[in-house]
Formats: C-alpha cells, structure tokens, sequence
C-alpha cells in the first residue's frame, strides 16, 4: 500500500508538471509509458513477464488490440485501454470499444485511462453501457489520497487474484437498486395505502404528506466505507480492523432508512446522533449551487436540466422537484439524485456533500 501511495504523490507532480509545460501535450504512448506502467508495476504487476503483462493484445488475430492485457494463471483477467493525459473519457464509443474488446475476449473487467482518471467496467453486467461504470479515480482531484489507493488496490495483482472486485461489485449493484426502492416509497401507491390500512384511520393523503415532511431517506456504505469498517466483534463493539475487503463480515447490504428532521416523539424513536448531509437546498444557501447552473444526468446524453432554486429544475420546457428531473430522464421509478446529478465541472452532487 506504501508503494502504491508513493507512486499515486509521484505521478500526481508528473501530471502537474507535463499541464505546465508548454509543450505539445503528450501522446496516447508517452501516457502509456511515464504514467499508466508505473501504476501498474505499483500495482503488483510484472511488466516484464509476457505471462502476465501484454501490450498491443489480440485474443484473436482479426481483434483489435487492447494496450494492455493483464493476466492470472495465464488467463486475462482485466484489460486497460489508453487514451493520452488531457483526453477525456465521456465519449461512448470510447466506453464502448474498451467494454467490446473485453467481451469478446472473455474478459470481465476492463479499465479506460488517460493517465490520470482511471474508469473501471463490468463488462458482462447485464445493464446499459454506461451503468457498468462501477468506479472512477481521478489522480490530482482532492480525494484522499488513502482512498485512492484503497479504490485502485481493487485492479492491482493480488486483489484481482482474490476477486475482491467482483464481491464489492455485486453488493454495490444491489444496494443500489435496493435504494431506489426504498427512496421511492413515499410515493408508492400500494406503500401509502398499506401504511394508511395499518395506520387504522388516516387517508393516503395524510400519510403522503406526513412522509414528505418526514423526508425518508436510505443509506447504503459505499465501495470505500465498506473497506473502512472496523471488524465487530459479537457484542457489537469495535476490534481489530477488518481485514480489507472480507466482505461477508461486513453489514454493507442492510440499507439504513432514517427520518431526518423530525422530532423523535413523531417517529417514536429516541434522540440518536446521525451523519447530517446537505440537501439541495442548503447547497443553493451557500453558494454550492445556483440557480441557473445547467445539470446534466451522469451518462444520459440529451438530460440536461437547468436549476431552478433549491428543490426544482427545469427540463424538456417543465418545472419539476429533481427527483423526477432524475426519472424521467432515466425512466426509472426512482432514483438517488446526488449520485447521478453531474454538475459542468463534472461532478456529482454526492461530491458537494461529502465536502
């Protein structure tokens, strides 16, 4: 992991130091060469054993080659497609070339790079191209730089050997889908007129309107909370750390659902402290967002939205709350709007929050 650390300070510098440079910016090769190998060889991979490492790969003589081909027991495990540093990664036949030439190989991940973002796939999840997306690492952006290694960890030697991606990958899909459930419950027609039966005497309104001041909300861990969690021991207390990513050990599928500012006589649960996260509104207050600010939906061309104030957008020439901007862009029933909402500079509102 020190290694890892010390090569992510190092090629952060290199990066700063070529975007400074006036010079013509480097190619797709000279990316491969002083930015994409040394992570990897950080990564645990010999670059010098044609077992493990290919370039220029081709399962198949009529394939097109893949820059690199990284192997386990003489089998390709993962597949990472270059682009030069300063290109960016959002064009779909990109997405889609790199996800082509790991399925026809057989190959169920891939990586797509430009040196300083690194875009892990999912090549036979069986979802829209650009939802096989399972995690993005952006070398010089201000995350930690412990959660970087802790994400890029994932594609190094020894953890593709484990495939500790594949058991984060499953529990990351279903919580995700989990979630979107659960968050659409407030406006569930079968969810309230259960809730009014059991409630003996309060109409579909009154519970529509009580869970909307309410404001329901789930949680699930993400990817690097889950490899954050302190072991359990059986009465509950904290222990040793757990070994990273031994993920039966965890409780990452159970979703959290708490009713955030309401009084706790209202929802018959005693005071307890809770992770506070920031709505849309406050973002608006402090300046986070502002009205005007064109959004767009995270892989959805043709979504973008034009922020009203701090609960509305307006989309297709409509007024609406962004939750059901998030819908019908998407189709979906429901939908955690923080993670899919990109803002020009392209992140996600999720981002603003965990700022």
């Amino acid at each position: 992991m020190n290694e890892i650390e010390s090569t992510i300070e190092r090629l952060r510098a290199r990066i700063k130091d070529l975007r400074e440079r006036r010079v013509a910016r480097p190619t797709e090769a000279d990316t491969i060469r002083v930015l994409i190998t040394p992570l990897l060889r950080a990564l645990g991979w010999d670059i010098d054993d044609l077992d493990e490492v290919r370039n220029e790969y081709r399962h198949n003589p009529s394939d097109n080659p893949v820059d690199y081909a990284l192997f386990l027991n003489r089998t390709p495990v993962l597949f990472v497609e270059a682009k030069a540093l300063g290109e960016g990664l959002d064009e779909r036949k990109w997405m889609v070339q790199t996800i082509n030439y790991a399925n026809t190989s057989g190959v169920d991940w891939c990586v797509l790079t430009n040196g300083n973002e690194y875009r892990f796939y999912k090549v036979h999840a069986q979802v829209e191209v650009q939802e096989k997306l399972f995690l993005s690492v952006v070398l010089d952006d201000d995350a930690p730089i412990p959660a970087k290694v802790r994400s890029l960890s994932l594609i190094g030697r020894e953890r593709m050997g484990q495939r500790a991606i594949d058991e984060l990958w499953t529990e990351w899909r279903v919580d995700r889908q989990v979630r979107q459930v659960l968050e659409g419950l407030p406006t569930d027609e079968a969810f309230l007129r259960l809730i009014a039966k059991k409630s003996g005497g309060l109409s579909m309104g009154d519970v529509r309107n009580s869970l909307r001041r309410a404001h329901l909300r789930v949680d699930c861990p993400g990817v690097c909370d889950v490899i954050e969690q302190p072991h359990r021991t059986a009465n509950g207390a904290a222990g040793e750390p757990m070994p990273a990513f031994a993920a039966q050990e965890v409780a990452h599928a159970a979703a959290e659902i708490e009713v955030e500012d309401a009084p706790a006589e209202a929802v018959g649960a005693a005071p307890r402290r809770k992770r506070r996260l920031m709505r849309t509104t406050e973002m608006i207050e402090r300046g986070l967002l502002r009205a005007g600010m064109r959004l767009t939906i995270k892989g959805r061309p043709g979504s973008e939205a034009v922020v009203v104030d701090g609960r509305h957008v307006e989309f297709g020439g409509e007024r609406m709350s962004f939750n059901d901007w998030g819908c019908r862009v998407t189709g979906w029933t429901a939908i955690q709007i923080y993670e899919w909402a990109e803002m020009p500079d392209g992140r996600l509102l999720s981002a603003l929050r965990e700022a």
